[in-house]
C-alpha cells in the first residue's frame, strides 16, 4: 500500500515542480513590459503546468534577471 502511495505522490508532484520554480522566477526576471509579467504570471498559476513549460520554453530565454542592489 505505501508503494502506491509513494507512485501517485510522485505522479501528481513531479508536474508541480516547474510550475513553482517559474512562480518564484518570473518576479526575479525583466520583461519588456509590466503587464507582459503580470499575464505569464497569471498565465502559469492558472494553467499550471502547461504556463510553466510555455514559460521555461518560449519567454525565459527572452528576459533578463533584476539587477540586486
Amino acid at each position: 500500500m505505501p508503494v502506491k502511495i509513494l507512485i501517485l505522490l510522485f505522479i501528481f508532484a513531479i508536474p508541480l515542480v516547474p510550475t513553482f520554480w517559474a512562480l518564484v522566477d518570473i518576479p526575479k526576471r525583466r520583461f519588456s513590459s509590466p503587464g507582459k509579467k503580470i499575464l505569464w504570471f497569471l498565465t502559469v498559476s492558472t494553467l499550471p503546468f502547461l504556463g510553466a513549460v510555455l514559460y521555461i520554453l518560449l519567454m525565459r530565454r527572452h528576459t533578463e534577471p533584476l539587477e540586486i542592489r
